[in-house]
């Protein structure tokens, strides 16, 4: 069971983030905004790449005293996630800081700044991107088939189909989601695909992308990994029938956010942000009272996603059917490795 409790719960565990942290007044800190913006600024790399990444999502940047800073933190996904954040603002006033990371020691930096840059008015970055798509460092390719997805341009469709066909299972995750942002669910086959593959953390993230790319065909495949022995195979399934209309195991998910176990409290909140079940804000706003910073932004990110007006699925959760043509859908907040 414990091989699968979500990556992430388990790196910002390691990561010290179970220690008690400083909290703010009582009002602030039962606000999600406030909670992911103390998330930045705590120190703790998982805490802020979550926080930066729900920002994007949800359409509402932090401060910009708190966020520009993060350009240049010692952890290079850090400083990836705040770029993209930051790029997704399109603001012309950040050229400067773009280009100045263009010059940054770790090349997935750089490719997160050649977005920043063709966000804010520059088109001829994109091309960085796209040749990053066909780069031999798979790290380069994931990120380019992620950002890509992000710019909403269906130019790139084409580029993102071939690299259904990577050898790489991430890279393919990264470009069938990026391409559903782009209003195709052509990954959708390659998605089942790799629910069976070798790799834990791949069976996660495609079983979480199917509530996304699949139909209602799938429900069956779903209901038979809700009884998976992996917990958190076992809540994604339950997260992704909910995205197609089938609801009947929620209260389960909003019942494990009062789990004895942490890591599974986090799970809960993690899959519960992508069902935008509005039911489950109150339970997820006792989790923001707790001690724990890893519980608290989790829970927080959970709320702002589910609350945000941004996120163009939420009027299709009930809904069969693909997103309009070349319309972007928002990002997963689930990640797969960078």
């Amino acid at each position: 069971m414990k091989r699968g409790i979500l990556i992430l719960a388990l790196a910002l565990t390691a990561a010290g983030c179970g220690e008690p942290a400083s909290r703010e007044p009582a009002a602030e800190s039962s606000d999600p905004y406030n909670v992911l913006v103390e998330a930045l600024r705590s120190g703790q790399p998982p805490l802020q790449s979550l926080a930066a990444e729900t920002f994007l999502e949800i359409g509402r940047p932090p401060p910009r005293a708190v966020a520009e800073p993060l350009a240049d933190a010692p952890d290079p996904r850090v400083r990836t996630t705040i770029l993209a954040m930051l790029g997704s603002t399109r603001r012309p006033d950040l050229i400067s800081l773009f280009r100045r990371k263009q010059r940054d020691a770790e090349a997935v930096v750089r490719l997160a700044a050649d977005y920043g840059l063709a966000m804010a008015g520059d088109p001829s970055e994109v091309s960085a991107l796209r040749d990053a798509l066909a780069s031999p460092d798979v790290t380069l390719r994931r990120n380019a088939a992620w950002l890509l997805g992000l710019m909403g341009n269906p130019s790139a469709i084409g580029l993102l189909r071939i690299k259904l066909d990577d050898p790489d299972a991430v890279v393919v995750l990264r470009a069938a989601e990026a391409l559903y942002r782009l209003g195709s669910r052509e990954g959708a086959d390659r998605v089942r695909t790799l629910m069976q593959h070798d790799r834990h953390q791949v069976r996660y993230f495609a079983t979480h992308l199917l509530g996304r790319l699949g139909e209602t065909s799938d429900i069956p495949r779903l209901e038979r990994l809700c009884q998976s022995r992996f917990l958190d195979v076992k809540l994604a399934a339950m997260a992704s029938l909910a995205q197609r209309g089938n609801f009947k195991r929620i209260d389960m998910l909003m019942d494990l956010l009062d789990a004895p176990d942490p890591q599974t409290r986090v799970l809960a909140a993690r899959v519960l942000s992508e069902t935008a079940y509005t039911p489950a804000l109150p339970r997820l706003a006792r989790m923001l009272e707790r001690n724990d910073p890893l519980e608290r932004t989790v829970a927080a990110a959970a709320m702002a996603r589910i609350q945000s007006a941004h996120e163009s699925w939420r009027s299709r959760i009930l809904v069969d059917t693909p997103p309009p043509e070349n319309e972007p859908a928002p990002p997963m907040s689930v990640a797969p490795p960078r």
